[in-house]
């Protein structure tokens, strides 16, 4: 869930924010995200980035298309988890959408990090072909 708010004091750490159109109960957990929130390019990169995965062999490991892939990876990277009764649970559903430049940035590091080490996909081509083609935007 997105909402927006106004800071309206801070002091020793604690705001004092007005929020609209949302209900919150004492304890809740909240994130406080300040910053550019990751570009349209970053976007277009990722997706295609996701495709060229698909298309190289991740339907082996049981990803056939690149939204589910992109499901899977940001539930194991993103998702807030709980360990209950021996298993892990989501507790909160994990989103890309909020991530600043810099946290889509070390996201993207991370998911290549996974591709090429778990996956067994070297996406070293993607990376030359991309720059080839397109200002490298995602960093």
């Amino acid at each position: 869930m997105k909402i927006q708010a106004r800071v309206l004091a801070t002091k020793d750490n604690l705001i004092k924010a007005e929020v609209a159109q949302a209900k919150f109960k004492t304890g809740d957990r909240i994130s406080i995200v300040k910053g550019s929130q990751r570009t349209i390019n970053q976007n277009a990169f990722y997706w295609q980035y996701l495709t060229y995965v698909i298309e190289n062999g991740a339907a082996e490991h049981g990803h056939f298309d690149p939204y589910g892939l992109h499901l899977s990876l940001k539930q194991h990277f993103l998702a807030e988890k709980m360990l209950t009764k021996g298993e892990w649970k989501e507790l909160e559903e994990a989103t890309t959408v909020d991530l600043s430049k810099s946290e889509f940035s070390s996201y993207m590091e991370k998911v290549d990090h996974f591709v090429n080490e778990n996956l067994g996909i070297n996406t070293s081509q993607f990376f030359e072909e991309y720059a080839t083609i397109f200002k490298p935007d995602w960093k």
